[in-house]
């Protein structure tokens, strides 16, 4: 099985079926909002201001979580303390990145960011896969949020049972730390030693996810209509769908249908469709603010800073 998965013509087969899928996504949602016409223009325009600033704000902060999660990981890596600026900084830089067709410039541009520390290849690639891996669990464990959902409590009463699957989760993710280690080259990393670190990463990944579903909450007109950890769980399992597929920047298209699919049956397609587009806004301004912040708090960019996104985009090509 891993043969497979490692082969070339395996990798561009999951490639080819990402890309294929975020065009599915997105001509659903095309063709829904043709469907809906004015509705959805009248939609977003009946949100109200005060709705928008504060779920921004809630983005926002849930976005430096992921940038302080960064850098703990890139610190346990390494195997020592790193000053914390230039990471957060090449972090928040990072975020326009994701938004380039393939979904891997950001990766690289913290990478190079990175290695202006002396921290080595293999100890960033263990960063990537902890962060990889602990961005999964936390959606994984927020995702049984969905099971709180009036429509899943009315059809599938047992479902609440699933929270039994937390330590799983926990337990997975601690085998799959040294997994990832050993993968990586790094078979001195041992979970046990880093508990602490790995246990503060993925609250920093769990804040993050139940900021972003606030930030979706507050665009909601009856935000009572679901309770808070179905919010989470639809959420959750969103962003995740778009995490893991290949060339969808920033997961777009597939995070937005998914969301229409979920959150349809309680608002109505129109109101589903406006609550995801007004999220995907929402975050392209709220990424777009974070990267020129990271910007200027390095000032002008000086030789020995990291490149810019846009160059390291056209040196990969």
């Amino acid at each position: 099985m891993r043969t497979w998965l490692t082969a070339p013509g395996s990798r561009r087969f999951v490639k080819v079926a990402g890309v294929l899928l975020v065009l599915v996504a997105g001509a659903f949602l095309v063709r829904r909002a043709l469907a809906l016409g004015g509705a959805l223009g009248t939609g977003l325009a009946d949100i109200p201001p005060c709705a928008l600033a504060s779920a921004f704000a809630v983005y926002v902060l849930g976005a430096l979580l992921l940038a302080l999660a960064w850098w703990r990981l890139v610190g346990l890596a390494a195997g020592r303390a790193l000053p914390a600026r230039p990471l957060l900084v090449g972090h928040l830089r990072a975020q326009g990145a994701k938004y380039l067709p393939g979904n891997v410039f950001h990766l690289a541009f913290r990478h190079v960011s990175a290695r202006r520390l002396g921290v080595g290849h293999a100890a960033l690639a263990l960063a990537l896969g902890l962060e990889s891996l602990l961005v999964i669990t936390a959606a994984a464990m927020l995702g049984l949020g969905m099971a709180t959902d009036p429509r899943v409590v009315a059809l599938a009463p047992w479902a609440r049972h699933l929270a039994w699957l937390l330590p799983i989760l926990l337990a997975l993710a601690w085998w799959g730390s040294g997994a990832v280690a050993r993968r990586t080259g790094q078979p001195a990393f041992r979970p046990g030693r880093r508990a602490r670190g790995l246990a503060v990463a993925l609250g920093l990944y769990l804040g993050m996810f139940v900021l972003s579903a606030l930030s979706l909450r507050l665009l909601a007109a009856d935000p009572d209509a679901l309770p808070l950890l179905a919010w989470c769980g639809w959420l959750a399992l969103a962003w995740m769908i778009g995490y893991v597929t290949p060339g969808a920047p920033a997961g777009l298209g597939l995070r937005e249908a998914v969301l229409v699919l979920g959150l349809g049956p309680v608002f109505g397609e129109a109101g589903a469709l406006v609550l995801a587009l007004a999220y995907r806004l929402i975050s392209v301004a709220a990424d777009a603010l974070l990267a020129l912040l990271g910007l200027a708090l390095r000032g002008p960019r000086s030789p020995a800073d990291p490149p810019a996104p846009d160059q390291v985009a056209a040196s990969a090509r």
